[in-house]
């Protein structure tokens, strides 16, 4: 294949959504997403996560946000890639399912002062309909096209089928209802964001620490402002309101929504990548003593996050 061919949306419009989908996904993921859209995806959807009170709680209980966010970024990233590009049916990806179920069983029975915190199947559906949806609606929110048909209906059976390999508290989640397809999760989303939730200090504690690890690892230091302005946008007004992490003024929001608009549109004209991402990954990969050495993590003093 020549250098700077555009190759990968042709090869997906020529698979079968329906038949072809694991294949659809580990090739986009593989050669259209870079590493920083991951960590866009990860923190800010998060923050989504988190807007039920036991979800915050349960968050800044583990504390590893917070004091371990190097791991938590990477260990995100294992999962991420099990499912999207090894695929949901390998055997990679179901003993990443396997593991996720162990360590939410762990939290929850280290954690009886917050009953049920790994059991409201909606919790469950609304994180994989989230990561699913992700890459469309920031496009749509700039003003972009989106994802195409055939994408969504690939999006929605592994939203589907990660969801099927997962467990609550009371048990597997493979008998449990999932929205039937992409218009049924869109409108999932919409409503459980209409919920009445309550800020907490929880929420406000993880979301903060979060929007400044997002900054100092991604932007030098004289753009880290930025670096939470763009956080914020990628969460929402509403989000942010919630967690009390403040909101961007219209000037800065414009910047921040002209910074992503111009990534999209050099992903459009830049050759597709060659290298696959999980190579990427491998060679900037932090080994367990090197994450060690940069735990527990602190904030740099002179880092304002309010």
């Amino acid at each position: 294949m020549r250098r700077g061919y555009k190759w990968v949306d042709r090869e997906l419009a020529r698979m079968d959504p329906e038949t072809e989908w694991e294949r659809m996904i580990s090739l986009y993921v593989n050669h259209r997403v870079p590493e920083f859209a991951l960590a866009m995806m990860i923190y800010p959807g998060t923050m989504h996560m988190m807007q039920p009170a036991v979800g915050a709680a349960t968050l800044d209980h583990t504390g590893k946000l917070e004091t371990k966010p190097h791991r938590r970024f990477q260990d995100g990233n294992d999962f991420l890639l099990a499912w999207m590009v090894d695929g949901v049916s390998s055997e990679v990806g179901r003993r990443a399912a396997e593991r996720l179920n162990r360590i939410h069983m762990a939290i929850a029975r280290r954690t009886p002062h917050l009953p049920g915190n790994f059991d409201d199947v909606d919790d469950f559906v609304y994180a994989l309909v989230l990561l699913a949806t992700f890459a469309h609606r920031l496009q749509i929110s700039l003003g972009l096209p989106g994802m195409p048909e055939h994408m969504k209906r690939a999006w929605h059976h592994w939203a589907q089928a990660v969801f099927r390999l997962l467990e609550r508290e009371s048990g597997p989640l493979a008998g449990e209802a999932f929205p039937e397809d992409w218009n049924a999760m869109e409108e999932f989303a919409r409503k459980f964001d209409s919920r009445p939730f309550e800020p907490t200090e929880s929420g406000h504690r993880v979301a903060t620490a979060m929007m400044c690890f997002f900054a100092e690892r991604w932007f030098p230091a004289p753009f880290r402002a930025f670096g939470r302005d763009l956080t914020r946008y990628l969460a929402g007004e509403r989000v942010c309101r919630l967690h009390r992490i403040g909101w961007i003024s219209p000037g800065r929001e414009r910047f921040v929504r002209l910074f992503l608009r111009t990534l999209f549109h050099a992903q459009r004209m830049l050759p597709d990548a060659r290298t696959p991402l999980t190579e990427r990954l491998r060679r900037t990969r932090r080994t367990n003593a090197q994450l060690k050495d940069l735990e527990p993590y602190q904030a740099p003093r002179h880092l304002r996050c309010d």
